[in-house]
Order: structure tokens, then sequence, then C-alpha cells
């Protein structure tokens, strides 16, 4: 009996300790940009959202030229979470894995940037976010409020 009962012990402990060896962390999960441009934005022009990670120097430092040259690179630039096309008019969903720290800079590669062309997000970060960008190039971001978080 007792060699029965210590058996199945160490039988149970030896599952234990194999499912818990196993499990690998759950990754974060995507985050998801809600962008929509009105009609007029970049003169009714296709342009392009570029989502990268980025510290807060790189982020002051980096020109517009640096972020188009490395939108387009060859190889990929690594630290590049996302490009998008977007159209004037049309919402469009995007998405993009989070990254496990650090900050995610927001790109809009328009024909004539406005002062507005870049905007930073900072941890924690939300699930979704609204991005509405105006006519004169304005960009506003906001956390995405389902109507269900409501109540």
């Amino acid at each position: 009996m007792l060699y029965r009962l210590f058996w199945k012990v160490i039988i149970l402990v030896t599952a234990v300790l194999l499912s818990s060896c196993s499990s690998a962390p759950t990754p974060p999960p995507d985050l998801v940009f809600n962008v929509k441009p009105a009609i007029q934005a970049n003169n009714g022009g296709l342009f392009y959202f570029v989502v990268r990670k980025t510290n807060d120097k790189q982020f002051m430092l980096e020109t517009y030229a640096d972020v188009a040259s490395k939108a387009f690179s060859d190889p990929p630039d690594p630290d590049s979470l996302g490009i998008f096309s977007i159209v004037p008019g049309s919402k469009q969903e995007c998405k993009v894995s989070q990254p496990a720290q650090g900050t995610i800079a927001l790109y809009f590669l328009l024909t004539q940037p406005g002062s507005q062309w870049k905007k930073l997000i900072s941890m924690p970060f939300q699930e979704s976010y609204d991005i509405k960008l105006k006519a004169n190039s304005q960009v506003i971001v906001s956390e995405h409020k389902s109507w269900y978080s409501l109540f």
C-alpha cells in the first residue's frame, strides 16, 4: 500500500514539474491602430503609416528623411514593426506585434509633412488606439474606447 502511494506521488510530482517547464510565457497581445484619415488628408493622396520600436533620444533625433529611408530599406529595418499604405477617407486597421520593452514611434510619411508627422507612445501600451489625421495634417492619437467599456 505504501509502495503504491509512493509511486503515485512520484508520478504526480513529475507531471507537475513537466507541465510547468513546458509552458512558455504568453506573448503580449498585438497592438491595433484604427487609422481614420480625413478624405482631404495628404491632399487626397496615398501615404504611409510606419510603426517602429525606438527610444526617446532616437525619436527626437530622427529626421523625416531618416525614417523614410529606413521604411523602405533593403534589408528591412529590424526596429520596424509595420509599414502600411493608407488611403485618405477610408478607415484601416493596422496590427503590429507589441515589443516587450521600450517605446513605439508612429510616423506618417506624407507628401508635405507638418509638425505632427511623428508621435511617440510609451509603455504601458493599450491594446487598441484610434488615430485621426485631419486635412491640415494634424494627428490625434487616442486610446480606443469600445462601446461595452462604458458599462
